[in-house]
């Protein structure tokens, strides 16, 4: 039903040799075709899909493919809609709390649950009374999800988003994903200067991508001094946000954290267009709370383009609502050829899960993503794209090729792995 990616298929083809009947699936992801084959690959290796719970994000589902994920006999939630501007979160985990209701009411005793997440929502708002009386493994696959992982979570979450392979090999993918989805709003706004706030992986990324067509502005809202080995040549690093933001035509966030000021509603200098790629509404989100008198146009789509005019009578526009702008609702807003390798990891740490649960049980704390796992994925995505090792300095495609390497390059507790004869 979906499409066959080399990553996925060849790990379906290699670990499908676990039982995973017992096992529940409740998850959050962005519903893009390659997420569908990630599915389809769990039913295809033993996965029952009435026991897959299943929700998208607002702001990147595409309904095709939404529908032909229930044709396939899992239970997917629709999108609550969010009554108010800023309130995104709170729409997300009023899905995420019906899934785990009724996911509740249909456990029995011996079944395990395997919490897929992407934002911390889901591993958050877990029922208290299937955590206590069921083994529940959590898998986190970005940052500001791990955060909540690492604070008061009862159950073991293997920490993807930290892993080296999406740390270190998923930046470019990202920029390459933005710029694909953006670079014909961003080339229609004409900007002279754009802004960067966020200079961790993906902000420079991006950076990077953008440094060749435009004058690129960056602040690190965590680090006001970045190493001299960090900068990018022709970038200019700004030392406050007062700074990049007065500069910039256009100005991206990409913090995982809200960035905005209610300043710019009362002291703006000159038109602005503020995009997010980060997570949900939440580097804005300050400002979409406050925005609804500024507004110029209707609210009648939460994922419209928000014209504001502020005190000085300058426009300020919000691409998508607040929300996640690279993201466009098509099947492939991440193209499903390069993204297929953060499929795929995310389908090793099920068989982590599936092949360790009794050591995994006995921890409460972040755990790391299997390091063979991971040189196994990045090495499948390399002999699918050969070309895409231009990306990368040598020493990283070296270092991806050493268990010890990616290993120190991981976060989480490391688990020598069971031996396949006792797992299950």
């Amino acid at each position: 039903m979906f499409p066959e990616y080399a990553v996925i298929t060849q790990l379906q083809e290699k670990y499908n040799l676990y039982n995973p009947e017992d096992f529940y699936i409740i998850s959050v992801q962005h519903l893009l075709e390659s997420t569908g084959s990630m599915f389809e690959t769990f039913i295809n290796i033993g996965f029952k899909p009435e026991n897959i719970f299943l929700t998208g994000k607002l702001y990147s589902t595409n309904e095709e493919t939404k529908e032909k994920l229930k044709s396939l006999g899992i239970n997917v939630f629709d999108s609550t809609i969010p009554q108010k501007l800023g309130s995104y979160s709170e729409s997300l985990e009023h899905d995420v709390a019906e899934m785990w209701k009724q996911l509740a009411a249909k456990i029995k005793p011996q079944n395990k649950i395997i919490v897929l997440d992407d934002g911390g929502y889901a591993i958050k708002n877990a029922s208290n009374e299937l955590v206590k009386n069921h083994a529940v493994f959590g898998i986190e696959q970005t940052t500001s999800g791990v955060k909540i992982a690492y604070n008061d979570v009862k159950f073991p979450v293997i920490d993807l988003a930290e892993s080296a392979a999406k740390v270190l090999i998923e930046p470019p993918i990202v920029s390459e994903s933005v710029t694909i989805q953006l670079g014909g709003i961003i080339e229609e706004l004409m900007p002279r200067k754009i802004g960067i706030i966020g200079y961790g992986h993906i902000g420079k990324a991006i950076a990077k991508e953008l440094k060749s067509k435009y004058q690129v502005l960056v602040y690190d809202n965590i680090s006001n001094e970045l190493p001299q080995e960090d900068k990018i040549a022709g970038v200019v690093y700004c030392r406050s946000k007062d700074e990049i933001y007065n500069q910039s035509d256009v100005l991206i966030g990409a913090t995982g954290q809200d960035i905005s000021d209610l300043n710019w509603l009362t002291s703006s200098t000159g038109d602005k267009t503020l995009i997010s790629v980060s997570s949900g509404d939440i580097e804005f989100r300050k400002l979409l709370k406050a925005c609804k008198p500024y507004l110029t146009e209707k609210m009648e789509n939460p994922l419209q383009v928000l014209h504001l005019k502020t005190k000085q009578q300058h426009k300020l526009n919000i691409l998508r609502g607040g929300m996640v702008a690279n993201f466009t609702g098509t099947r492939h807003s991440s193209p499903g050829k390069i993204i297929q390798m953060t499929r795929g990891l995310l389908f090793s740490a099920v068989i982590q899960i599936l092949r360790d649960n009794q050591l995994l049980s006995k921890k409460n704390n972040p755990v790391m993503l299997d390091p063979e796992f991971q040189k196994e994925v990045v090495a499948l995505w390399f002999n699918d794209q050969p070309e895409r090792k231009n990306d990368y300095p040598e020493n990283m495609l070296l270092g991806f090729d050493d268990i010890e390497w990616i290993k120190h390059n991981s976060k989480g507790s490391y688990i020598l792995p069971m031996k396949k004869s006792t797992a299950i």
